[in-house]
Formats: C-alpha cells, structure tokens, sequence
C-alpha cells in the first residue's frame, strides 16, 4: 500500500484532526478582514491615511500636531500595530493552501512564510516609530518629532520589497501549477503579481517631499495601500472557498468526501 493510499484511509484520530485543522484555519483566514479592519481604523484615528503632516512641514507644525492629538495618536497605534501583528497569522492559511501541492521541496511556500515574517516585523517596528513620536510630545524637540514621524513613513512603504515578494511567490505558484484541481484560480495568480508590482511605488518615498510622489500622494501611498487591501479581502475569501470545500487537511487538492 502507498503512502497516499494509506493516509487516505478515514480514521476517527484523522477525522479528528482534519476537524481541528479546519477550524484553525477557518479563524486564521477570517483575521484577514479584522487585520485590514484595525489597520485601517488606526491608520484613519490617527490621521496616517489622509495625514495631517506631510513631508515639507516645519518641525514646530510635525511637534504641535503630536501635542495637540497625543492620545488619539497613540490609540491608534495600539489598532495599527495589532492589524500588523496579524499578517503572519492570515497569511499562514495562504502558505498552508500552496504547502500542499508542491511536494517535498516547497520552496515556493517558504519564500511566503519567510517574506510574510520580515514584512510584519518591520511594519511592527514601524509603528513604534511613531508611537516613540507620541510619547513625549512638547518636551521632545521639534526637530526629533519630525525625524520620527518621517521615518515611520519612510519605513512603511519602504517595506515593498518583502510583500512583493511574498505576492510574486504566491502568484507563481498558481500560475505554475497545472493541474486539473489548481489551489487557486489562475487569475488569482496574475493578481497576485500585479499586487506585488503595485507595491513599487512605495520607494518613491526616497525621492520626493510633494505631490504624488510624496507620502502623502496618492502613488507612493495610496496605490500600495490599495492593492494590499485589494489582495488580501480576494485570497481571504478564495481561501475561505477552499477551506469549506473540504481542501485543509489532505496533501492532494481533491475536495474531501
């Protein structure tokens, strides 16, 4: 008997465990929504989307704003921070639907799981930046508090490059894969590459204090904070899809009987 056949046997301690495996992804996949929900929230309590500063501020007006909002601010990073603490957590379900067809070399998935672990921590520490920014207003100096506040956006979008990586391993992988049970739709695929693309704009961070361009534009911030939002509500629910029809526990990608 081979492996595939012998595993495929029902037994009440597997059954069991694809019950728990289920459910475990079921709540890992739903965070999905409540990350996007308290990263938006924090990031619109705290004026971070549609921001209050912008790059060619004084340091006194960067300072008066942190003073003036000072509570409000550091509520919002508790939303921001724990949205992004959830990026791993939902992402997980996604490295677990490839992990499944790739077989014993899974190389496609660990670029997942290691780019999804860089990308949260550096938006954690992101959101410390701007919390440290908050946490003496009035007696840190001006010129601190801008320094602060700019390099909490300068890390934010600087931080394409591990997302775009983790899109284009996740894109790949469902266009490489040509199976009649593919684990996502191709499009899905192509998706998720244009997600990872759409990141780029993001550098412009570097370059520019005004307009589009600028963190406060609609190119370097908007257009990646769009198309992250965009492709983490799809996966979630394709993935959702997948985990109701039974594919959670199995190594094959045929639904469960």
């Amino acid at each position: 008997m081979s492996v595939s056949e012998e595993t495929s046997i029902p037994t009440a301690a597997g059954a069991d465990r694809a019950r728990m495996n289920r459910s475990a992804q079921l709540i890992m996949t739903w965070s999905g929504f409540l990350m996007l929900g308290m990263i938006v929230f924090g990031m619109l309590l705290g004026r971070y989307l549609f921001p209050w500063t912008s790059p060619h501020d004084s340091a006194a007006k960067v300072a008066q704003i942190y003073q003036m909002h000072a509570d409000r601010i550091r509520w919002s990073i508790v939303f921001i921070l724990s949205g992004f603490g959830l990026i791993q957590v939902w992402g997980a379900c996604m490295a677990a639907q490839i992990r499944r067809k790739e077989g014993f070399f899974p190389v496609l998935t660990y670029v997942q799981v290691a780019s999804m672990a860089v990308g949260a921590a550096l938006l954690m520490a992101q959101s410390c930046l701007w919390a440290t920014a908050a946490f003496r207003p009035g007696s840190t100096s001006p010129e601190i508090t801008r320094a602060l506040n700019d390099a909490g956006y300068i890390t934010l979008l600087a931080t394409w490059m591990p997302f775009a990586a983790w899109a284009w391993a996740l894109g790949l992988a469902i266009l490489l894969d040509r199976s009649d049970h593919p684990v996502y739709p191709r499009w899905a695929g192509w998706l998720s590459i244009w997600a990872g693309l759409l990141d780029i704009p993001g550098n412009t961070v570097w370059f520019f204090k005004s307009g589009a361009f600028g963190w406060q534009g609609v190119i370097c911030l908007y257009v990646p904070i769009g198309a992250f939002g965009i492709w983490v509500t799809v996966f979630t629910l394709l993935t959702l899809q997948n985990i109701r029809g039974g594919l959670v526990h199995q190594q094959g990608l045929e639904p469960a009987v």
